[in-house]
């Protein structure tokens, strides 16, 4: 059935899901500088690919093999870099030299092996916008925190107050790039060195814990990392693979956002 074009809302994207790769991105799980970890990489390109589908024509949209070649050469050719953030923003740069073209950029980059705390690892999202230079979206910046798998107390059932359990954590978490947050805080860029004081904290913060509800534990999660670094906002899950025999897991979400002068929302 052909439709006109003026008859269609379109968002149309051409993607990568989970393209693993090895490179050199600030410092390892152990904190040594120059060690080369897993990279798993997903881009989203947006793309009007109305043309393409009516005319069945590979050459009216974008090629999702070249840009996995593109992005591979760029890994395999660098030697190192920085952070996650100054990744992402130079693969943004890649999309521009081989043209690319479409409309705004994602990019998810994820290490799975850079915490031994993460069994997920951590990682970044990030957003272009589309154009001839494709800015960054600074809104768009989430730092991710996969799979902290942490032991405390926590429940209102008597045997759930006589030994720890473990719940599960998810992080994501917006920087405050202005300066509106507190000075005497730590500022979160994507270095690892700023990791190794972020995740320590929100870990012994759990794990000294002996809240009844999950609610109460993802809220102190969240202050704990408002307060003391330069968060804009969090979004924190906590589950309890234990909470229900036949469930896999049961838990909370909440998103809480740094408001100068009153603290947290």
């Amino acid at each position: 059935m052909n439709v006109s074009n003026d008859r269609l809302d379109t968002h149309d994207t051409v993607f990568l899901r989970s393209l693993c790769l090895s490179a050199v991105i600030g410092k390892d799980a152990w904190g040594r500088a120059g060690k080369a970890q897993p990279l798993i990489l997903s881009i989203a390109l947006q793309q009007d690919l109305v043309i393409a589908a009516a005319q069945d024509d590979i050459k009216e949209t974008v090629s999702y093999g070249q840009i996995c070649k593109d992005a591979t050469k760029f890994v395999e050719e660098s030697r190192a870099f920085d952070d996650l953030l100054s990744f992402n923003t130079l693969l943004c740069k890649v999309a521009l030299l081989n043209k690319w073209g479409g409309g705004n950029l994602d990019v998810l980059t994820m290490l799975p092996k850079a915490s031994l705390r993460a069994e997920g690892g951590l990682g970044l999202k990030t957003s272009f916008f589309g154009g001839k230079d494709m800015m960054i979206d600074d809104s768009s910046i989430k730092f991710l925190v996969k799979e902290m798998k942490l032991y405390c107390i926590i429940g209102v059932n008597s045997h759930e107050r006589l030994s720890k359990q473990l719940v599960v954590v998810n992080l994501m978490i917006e920087e405050n790039r202005s300066e509106d947050y507190p000075q005497d805080t730590r500022r979160i860029d994507g270095h690892a060195s700023n990791w190794q004081f972020l995740l320590p904290d929100v870990i012994e913060t759990v794990e000294s814990s002996k809240f009844e509800t999950l609610e109460a534990l993802a809220t102190e999660i969240a202050t704990t990392a408002l307060t003391r670094y330069s968060v804009r906002s969090i979004d924190v899950s906590v589950e309890k693979p234990s909470a229900l025999a036949f469930v896999e897991g049961a838990g909370v979400q909440i998103k809480r956002t740094f408001v100068k002068d009153s603290g947290l929302k």
